[in-house]
């Protein structure tokens, strides 16, 4: 739907003009904040892209290698604070190495737009990790380009880039996901 000069270009190609009537005036807008306000919540809703990501890092969170390499394509590609990674470099990462820890996951999207079988999706990531009676967060500014691979949506490259403290905007609405 186009609003310009007092017209309304509908879906269905039809151009009607708001100014006939007063009544008529009311119901269009009426309808039209309406339709605004429902496009803004789903808008606002995740985009289904974006769950692979998710769960890789539920995957992280596990230690579980298998677990990662199904979320994403063989050709995997991490930019991580300014370096090239493999999906190999990220499963050694996150190997407890002797130290056991938790990890909670927390997301907020900030856009997301596809074309065919392609996505991609910009979020803030947080994670708060407990390690040795040591609580850690860590927040980090996020995209990530998906595939769709036999009717699966796969992360195919992320790029991370790790804030300081403090250095995030402090009114991110954070959802923790739980796999």
């Amino acid at each position: 739907m186009i609003i310009s000069a007092g017209l309304i270009l509908t879906t269905r190609e039809e151009v009607i003009d708001v100014n006939q009537s007063t009544t008529t005036s009311i119901k269009f807008a009426t309808g039209i904040f309406g339709v605004l306000f429902i496009c803004g919540s789903v808008d606002a809703a995740d985009h289904p892209a974006f769950q692979p990501v998710k769960e890789l890092f539920a995957a992280m969170s596990k230690q579980d290698g298998k677990a990662m390499k199904a979320t994403s394509t063989e050709d995997f590609q991490l930019l991580e604070d300014g370096e090239d990674w493999t999906m190999q470099k990220l499963i050694a990462a996150v190997q407890p190495k002797g130290k056991p820890y938790e990890r909670k996951n927390f997301f907020c999207q900030i856009r997301a737009r596809q074309k065919g079988s392609v996505a991609w999706v910009s979020y803030w990531n947080k994670a708060e990790i407990l390690r040795e009676s040591r609580r850690t967060t860590v927040v980090w500014l996020e995209s990530a380009v998906m595939v769709r691979e036999e009717g699966r949506w796969k992360v195919q490259l992320l790029h991370s880039t790790r804030l300081e403290p403090g250095k995030y905007p402090q009114d991110i609405e954070w959802v923790q996901f739980k796999a």
